[in-house]
């Protein structure tokens, strides 16, 4: 079974809004409605998880979920205080099913069909799987001071993106280990790197957006009229 966990528990404080960045308009669409439908419209996709803030639950349900018609049923689950819990709570959702599953931030709404396919190939290798991007930029390891200590090499720098995709029972192992030890990551491939586990990368999406920001919700709305403008 292949399970999509799309994680939108976050309240947005870098976005300077009173709405929650992941309910900000995309397109007529909240941006996570443009995630969800991505996965149902993927028929390797067995099943849909939703996670968000616990207080949302009524609100995805009928305001979000219910206006999209998807092919698939899905679940929406209570998040909690950090991403972390929200991917456990999550994961203990799926019950004891196995397969695999793609863990994906609900603010990433231009993931497309081959992105998600190209995991779903790459997580064989090794049970973990990410997309990501090659570092275009001069790196530089900067001091509390604001002091350049290191210029990084940048060809061995690859920027994360979702959806992480992983096999279930080694994802699980890798979450309680982290928390057992206190551990705390922003990423799922970190945490499963932390249990001494190899994840393999394949290519990402440079359009495959994580909007935290006003800018990049300017971007986003940027490339959500170019995309509509191409099918006309």
């Amino acid at each position: 079974m292949i399970s999509a966990v799309i994680v939108a528990g976050g309240s947005g404080s870098r976005m300077k809004s009173s709405v929650k960045k992941q309910y900000l308009a995309l397109g007529g669409r909240p941006i996570v409605a443009h995630a969800l439908a991505a996965f149902d419209a993927c028929s390797t996709v067995d099943r849909i998880l939703l996670v968000v803030p616990a207080g949302d639950l009524d609100h995805c349900r009928a305001d979000i979920v219910a206006p999209l018609n998807l092919a698939h049923d899905v679940q929406v689950v209570a998040g909690g205080s950090r991403r972390q819990t929200s991917v456990l709570n999550g994961l203990a959702a799926l019950g004891d099913s196995d397969g695999i599953v793609m863990i994906h931030d609900g603010v990433r709404p231009f993931v497309g069909a081959s992105l998600i396919d190209a995991c779903l190939a790459g997580v064989g290798l090794t049970g973990a799987c990410i997309p990501a991007i090659p570092a275009t930029d001069t790196l530089k390891r900067v001091d509390e001071s604001g002091v350049i200590r290191e210029t990084l090499d940048r060809r061995q720098i690859w920027l994360a993106q979702t959806p992480q995709t992983f096999s279930i029972g080694l994802i699980r192992r890798a979450h309680q280990l982290a928390l057992q030890n206190g551990f705390a990551a922003t990423d799922d491939a970190s945490v499963v790197e932390f249990a001494g586990e190899a994840v393999t990368v394949v290519p990402g999406d440079r359009e495959n957006i994580k909007i935290t920001t006003p800018d990049d919700l300017t971007l986003a709305r940027a490339i959500f009229n170019r995309r509509a403008a191409s099918l006309q």
